[in-house]
């Protein structure tokens, strides 16, 4: 598997690099699998594809604090990243591993590893919900798909020592939650990790045997992505 570190200075760019790493490989097979860590300077929500602007984020907020927000192309629930939050990114082929084809088993895939390489004897990760790990009952990292014919996007975040307080700040409670969340509040169903970066990526690339240099996908898959969606600006307000 490649491995990448490498990030961009807005939200809307990360996304659009995304969506091309997994079009990059869906056009040519022969690239293969990879993982790419990234993180932002600045606070940004990011809301899932389906997701609705006025129920799952407090916008104007965000518009008055100058805070990006953008839509995934991928599902899932709305997220708040910034300092302290390290994010990462697969992309992966179901025909190398037929277990990524179904989400259920994607996710097994994907988060069981994480949770050990994470884990400490004093500190254990687990996998919760569908899609989240946690430390016993505290939510540390959320993630998200988008799949193409044969390969899968899968990022998330996890929490290492972010300032959570912008949470209630910038999202209400969530319309959708897992049923281990049993409706807590943002203060009461987020933890940070406590890991160092260095130390966060180190048990990434051990999980995923990430080792070869990665490479970036051409710039015009990249401005094929932005211009398709994350530019367009009813893509963010569809919803």
């Amino acid at each position: 598997m490649e491995y990448l570190n490498h990030s961009l200075p807005t939200l809307k760019d990360n996304l659009a690099l995304d969506e091309a790493l997994l079009l990059e490989r869906e056009e040519n097979p022969a690239r293969g699998n990879i993982l790419r860590v990234w993180k932002m300077d600045t606070l940004a929500v990011a809301m899932g594809s389906g997701g609705k602007i006025n129920e799952e984020l407090h916008y104007s907020i965000c518009r008055r604090e100058q805070v990006e927000v953008q839509r995934r192309s991928s599902g899932g629930g709305t997220v708040v990243v910034g300092p302290g939050c390290l994010l990462y990114t697969l992309v992966l082929d179901s025909e190398i591993d037929p277990g990524i084809g179904t989400i259920a088993g994607s996710y097994e895939r994907i988060l069981d590893p994480m949770a050990e390489a994470l884990s400490r004897p004093e500190r254990v990760v687990s996998r919760k919900g569908i899609s989240d790990l946690a430390l016993g009952e505290m939510k540390v990292s959320g993630s998200a798909q988008q799949r193409k014919r044969r390969f899968v996007l899968h990022h998330g975040t996890l929490l290492l020592n972010m300032d959570l307080s912008h949470l209630p700040r910038l999202l209400p409670q969530p319309p959708r939650q897992p049923d281990y969340r049993l409706d807590r509040d943002h203060s009461s169903f987020t933890t940070n990790l406590e890991l160092s970066e260095s130390e966060t990526i180190e048990a990434l690339t051990r999980a995923f045997k990430a080792s070869r240099e990665g490479k970036l996908p051409p710039a015009e898959l990249v401005d094929r992505s932005l211009q398709e969606r994350f530019n367009d600006p009813t893509w963010l307000i569809r919803r």
